[in-house]
């Protein structure tokens, strides 16, 4: 369960090279994140990710407001909204990943004010702000290009009179605030360093080139997938379905029920709405991500943090549906009461526990046990960039040197005495090392079970 790409993202602030600030799938969150860090790096943040975590919560505080700014107009009552939007906040998704170095809050807090835009009444600039949010959101994260369907819904709802200069002017930004930046990225950054041995093509690929040959592979899940999303959906809200590396005591449970009697309620009384564009638009909006999630990773939590826009409005709507102020308080009151408990018990103090991350824990006992000076190969994911970043040591990534595992045994063979090598015991049969790896006995790490040594 546990997510690396925050400490890889860390790892590629610190080494500070232009060319691993920027990743095609979400251009902007590792260059943002190196501004701020930067800064901070002279003696009160020296190490990048604690400043990232940071970074992320900042960045998921202001999508929040930009919910509690969209909610009040719904509610009317500002601590009502206040109210709702803190209850957003603390579940599980929303919670979990604004506190862990992501990129995907950028995208929240850009989608959030975008939203607020688009629910405001007509003017001349409206459109033009919703096109500058929406690339911003793009940015973010490219999967948020979709968002451009419940937004053109809403477009075509309003006056048809200036509807062709709405598009034009919202399609004008769109394009140019997303495709600007990636052009300049891409010729002052990609193109001049590498622009013979076809890095374009891998760096444009981006997460559906992670794999050994860097060709384009989608992370489909089958036909289970559908199956997979609606299950992550319940996990969204509660990690009583999902802890973290604890148990779930009793009166998690109970908690968790009464909270789900709340939230169904709540988009129960929703309903009475749907004949309302802006339901219809929050229903859009969950329809296209939900499909689209059902082909690429379904159960990935982290991709569903913008979720909490479209849920957080139908609740809104739901408990302004309900007549009695007292009501909407109790119930709202409740569900804050409730997602507080359980998600803290089972997500975030377990979180906060460095002894419950397994990776974490391997590298420790791996860096006590071997020299400073050793090299280990990985078959890449949470040890390769776990070493990378809490030992300092060098860790190579065997799948990416499978292309000529002849050169990789040579090189290894020159190290000889001066520079122990460790391999982890799943890579014995990468395709890399299977071809020299029979030149070597290999001796088990004394507190490290998964690590072997060559000699």
């Amino acid at each position: 369960m546990w997510n690396f790409d925050g400490v890889a993202c860390a790892a590629a602030l610190e080494l500070g090279n232009p060319m691993f600030l920027f990743h095609s799938n979400h251009l902007l969150y590792g260059f943002f994140g190196f501004l701020f860090w930067k800064p901070l790096s002279f003696g009160i943040l020296p190490r990048a990710l604690p400043a990232l975590q940071l970074f992320t919560s900042l960045l998921s505080a202001a999508g929040l407001a930009g919910l509690f700014m969209i909610l009040q107009s719904i509610l009317t009552d500002r601590r009502l909204a206040l109210l709702a939007t803190l209850c957003v906040s603390v579940t599980a998704v929303v919670w979990v990943w604004s506190i862990e170095a992501q990129v995907y809050a950028l995208g929240f807090l850009a989608l959030s004010w975008a939203t607020y835009h688009v629910m405001r009444p007509a003017h001349p600039k409206k459109w033009l702000w919703v096109g500058a949010l929406h690339a911003g959101a793009v940015l973010g994260h490219i999967i948020h290009a979709l968002w451009i369907v419940p937004a053109l819904y809403l477009l075509w709802k309003e006056n048809p009179r200036v509807r062709t200069t709405s598009l034009r002017r919202y399609l004008l930004v769109l394009a140019a605030g997303t495709a600007l930046p990636y052009l300049l990225v891409i010729g002052t950054v990609i193109l001049p360093k590498h622009l013979q041995d076809g890095w374009l093509v891998k760096w444009l690929l981006g997460s559906a080139a992670l794999n050994a040959h860097s060709t384009f592979q989608w992370h489909f899940a089958g036909w289970t997938g559908p199956l997979d999303w609606a299950t992550t959906s319940v996990r969204l809200f509660w990690g009583s379905f999902w802890p973290y590396q604890t148990n779930v005591p009793l009166w998690c449970g109970l908690l968790t029920l009464v909270s789900i009697s709340v939230v169904l309620g709540l988009l129960g009384m929703s309903l009475k709405r749907k004949n309302q564009p802006l339901w219809t638009f929050c229903a859009l909006w969950l329809a296209v991500y939900g499909v689209f999630f059902w082909t690429w990773e379904p159960a990935t939590e982290c991709y569903r943090l913008t979720d909490f826009i479209p849920l957080g409005i139908l609740l809104g709507l739901g408990a302004h549906g309900i007549r009695q102020t007292s009501v909407r308080w109790v119930l709202l009151a409740l569900l804050f009461m409730t997602l507080v408990p359980v998600n803290l018990r089972t997500r975030i103090i377990p979180m906060h526990d460095p002894q419950k991350n397994v990776g974490y824990r391997e590298t420790q006992a791996l860096a006590r046990a071997t020299p400073d000076n050793s090299l280990y190969l990985t078959l890449g994911g949470i040890a390769w960039i776990y070493l990378l970043y809490f030992s300092g040591r060098s860790a190579w990534n065997v799948n990416s040197l499978m292309r000529d595992p002849d050169r990789l045994g040579d090189d290894i063979a020159r190290r000889g005495p001066t520079q122990p090598v460790f391999i982890q015991a799943q890579a014995l049969g990468a395709d890399a090392v299977k071809p020299w790896i029979a030149r070597y006995k290999r001796r088990p790490v004394e507190g490290a079970p998964p690590w072997l040594q060559l000699q």
